[in-house]
């Protein structure tokens, strides 16, 4: 029986994705998953839900500054400073994993390019 070169390929891919044990195979994984969620084109269902989740949490962020806005004579940027600087320097860390997760896929997606 002769077997179409693609057919292996997939057969292949499908074999590593389950896998799964080594952690190059699990780190080319979700880097594949993440990347694919990236690239993909969402249809007009997906882009309303995520029209609707933005909206969400930009008036969520919105009410939330506006109830803890500190109030006083201080200027507006010692309020910004004072008032929100910690949960700035709360959220670096998941800012950097972030950004740090962004740079292996870009190293990972161009080792894997013809």
């Amino acid at each position: 029986m002769n077997i179409p070169p693609e057919s292996n390929e997939w057969l292949h891919q499908s074999k590593d994705k389950q896998r799964n044990l080594v952690s190059p195979d699990t780190a080319r994984n979700f880097g594949g998953f993440w990347g694919g969620l990236y690239r993909q084109k969402l249809n007009t269902v997906q882009t309303v839900g995520l029209a609707i989740l933005i909206v969400f949490y930009v008036v969520l962020f919105a009410g939330l500054v506006a109830m803890t806005w500190p109030a006083g004579d201080d200027s507006f940027w010692h309020k910004i400073f004072y008032g929100y600087g910690p949960y700035v320097l709360l959220s670096l860390p998941l800012v950097i994993f972030f950004l740090v997760l962004r740079s292996r896929l870009c190293a990972d997606n161009s080792k894997s390019a013809p």
